[in-house]
């Protein structure tokens, strides 16, 4: 082999095992949660277009400057866990 297939050979492993530490720490297709984002009844991610879409996530209460959740208010706001994080959600 000579080095510069060498050095090509190399590079594409690279990025090989970038993509897979990516992917293993969060990247795309990750099942974490976020503000903004649509949970189901089994408390998984969904599209927010999704008709399974029946709350959506509106504070990360793992933040240092969250505030609890508003069970009074319209909409009445729940706590849930959705991938080890908990939430304030609200209905769709």
């Amino acid at each position: 082999m000579e080095l510069s297939e060498i050095r090509t050979v190399a590079a594409t492993a690279a990025v090989i095992a970038g993509l897979a530490a990516f992917a293993g720490c969060g990247g795309e297709g990750s099942s974490g949660a976020e503000v903004g984002d649509c949970i189901n009844a089994s408390s998984e991610v969904v599209d927010c277009g999704s008709s399974d879409a029946e709350q959506e996530l509106v504070t990360d209460q793992s933040e240092p400057d969250a505030i609890a959740c508003i069970e009074i208010g319209d909409p009445p706001q729940t706590e849930v866990e959705v991938g080890g994080t908990t939430f304030c959600a609200e209905p769709r």
